[in-house]
């Protein structure tokens, strides 16, 4: 047989208080487990947040860099370019200043020649007309004789 326990009015409130207290203990349980799990999302949210920025922050300075970086290369490559220019200017203008030397000879040589030709031109000339000059003296000569000749026998 089954033994049923008697219940008092008294023991059915003190069941039922107990209820009451055991539920305010969950509430309060319950109301400090949400406040510590908000507190634990504001920390992580926080320092989502706090890394996201850090690494926004990093990948902009790293931009950054090489954005200055890539500026200072550019800067490098356009110097280098103006110095190459130079250099070649520098060549050019040496080639050209050989090559002017070189036709200034050229000219100063075929001046020289032509001056050389022309002297050895005058030189016959002076050659030819020193010869018929003594030619015409001799034939003058020869004429004169030839009439004292002439007038003598």
């Amino acid at each position: 047989m089954r033994l049923v326990k008697r219940c008092t009015i008294k023991d059915i409130v003190h069941k039922k208080m107990k209820s009451f207290e055991q539920l305010s203990e969950d509430l309060a349980t319950r109301r400090a487990e949400l406040k510590a799990k908000q507190r634990e999302q504001g920390a992580a949210f926080k320092s989502k947040g706090a890394d996201r920025a850090a690494a926004g922050k990093a990948k902009s300075d790293a931009l950054k860099q090489r954005t200055s970086d890539d500026s200072g290369a550019a800067l490098d490559r356009i110097k280098q370019r103006a110095k190459a220019k130079a250099a070649a200017e520098r060549e050019r203008k040496a080639q050209q200043a050989e090559r002017d030397g070189i036709s200034a000879e050229i000219a100063a040589s075929r001046e020289q020649k032509q001056d050389e030709i022309e002297d050895n031109r005058q030189e016959r000339e002076d050659d030819v007309k020193a010869k018929e000059k003594k030619r015409m003296a001799k034939e003058k000569k020869r004429e004169e004789l030839k009439k004292t000749l002439d007038t003598v026998g």
